[in-house]
C-alpha cells in the first residue's frame, strides 16, 4: 500500500445529487431508525452516482490506476469496484460476526470515504468489514460522532500506510496491530498475490544478488553497468504509477549497498 493524493474536490456529482440523495437517506433514517437498525428496512443506493465515470476517473487519476489497498494494476482484465472504506450497507467487527444494520448510509456518497479497489479485495476479502479499537464508539447514524472512532484498518487516502506495513522482499509484514488487520481484512498474503510481487520483484533481486556476490571479483566496468541496469530497474519499480511500489522501495531501502555499488 502506497499513500494516496486524492483531490480535495468532489466530483461534482458527488457534491449535487450526491449531496441529496444522502439528505434524504438521512432523513428516511430518522423516520423509522428501528427499522433501519435491525435489517427490516435497507437503503437504496444509486451507484450511478458513487461510481459514476467522473468518480472513478478521479480516484484511479490519485491511485495512479492501482488497486488502492494491494497495487495490483486489474484495468487490463478488470473493471474494479468503488470501495466505500467505511461500508455503507452493513458493518461488522470481525471475520464469521453477523452483519450489523446499517452500514455508515450517511458516507455512501462521501468524497472522502470512496477509492477503488480490484473486485478480490473488495468483494473477496474486506465486504462489510470495518473494525474499530473500540466497538461500542462506533457510530451507527448520521446523528453519532464519528470521530469518536479510532478504525483498525488503514485508510490509504488519509495515512502513510508505511507507518504499518512494510516489505521484507515479497513478504507483507506488519508494524503495528493496525497493519496486522489490515493485512488480513483485504487479503495481502493472499497467494496470487504473493506470486505477483514476487515475479515483480524476481528480476531485481537476481540481479542486487549477482553485484552483493561477485563484488571485486570481476572488473569494476562489469559491476557498473549492473549497477547501472539495476538502478534502471529500481528506479521504475519505485514510481508512484509502478505496481506494488511499496514492495520496491523497501527492498531499494534493504539493498542499499548493492545500489551503490557495493
Amino acid at each position: 500500500m502506497i499513500q494516496i493524493n486524492r483531490p480535495e474536490q468532489a466530483p461534482d456529482i458527488l457534491s449535487s445529487i450526491g449531496d441529496d440523495e444522502t439528505r434524504l437517506n438521512c432523513a428516511n433514517h430518522d423516520l423509522n431508525d428501528e427499522a433501519y437498525r435491525s435489517g427490516a428496512e435497507r437503503f437504496n443506493f444509486n451507484r450511478n452516482i458513487y461510481a459514476h465515470r467522473t468518480v472513478k476517473d478521479a480516484l484511479l487519476r490519485a491511485q495512479h490506476g492501482k488497486c488502492c489497498y494491494c497495487e495490483s494494476k486489474f484495468r487490463a482484465t478488470s473493471f474494479g469496484a468503488i470501495e466505500h472504506f467505511r461500508p455503507k450497507g452493513a458493518v461488522k467487527q470481525e471475520s464469521g460476526a453477523e452483519k450489523q444494520y446499517p452500514g455508515y448510509y450517511w458516507l455512501a456518497y462521501s468524497w472522502n470515504n470512496l477509492l477503488v479497489s480490484c473486485e478480490v479485495c473488495n468483494s473477496g476479502y474486506k465486504g462489510s468489514l470495518f473494525p474499530l479499537v473500540d466497538e461500542d464508539s462506533r457510530a451507527r447514524s448520521h446523528r453519532d460522532p464519528i470521530d469518536a472512532e479510532f478504525p483498525l484498518f488503514i485508510d490509504p487516502a488519509s495515512e502513510d500506510p508505511g507507518l504499518h506495513i512494510r516489505f521484507r522482499r515479497a513478504e507483507v509484514v506488519h508494524l503495528t496491530e493496525r497493519g496486522l488487520k489490515t493485512i488480513e481484512g483485504v487479503g495481502l498474503r493472499r497467494s496470487a498475490l504473493e506470486e505477483a510481487r514476487a515475479e515483480t520483484l524476481a528480476p531485481m533481486y537476481d540481479l542486487c544478488t549477482v553485484i552483493e556476490e561477485l563484488g571485486g571479483e570481476v572488473p569494476s566496468s562489469r559491476i557498473d553497468r549492473a549497477v547501472r541496469l539495476l538502478t534502471g530497474l529500481l528506479n521504475r519499480a519505485t514510481r508512484p504509477e509502478a505496481p506494488f511500489s511499496a514492495m520496491a522501495r523497501d527492498f531499494q531501502s534493504s539493498h542499499a549497498s548493492a545500489v551503490d555499488g557495493g
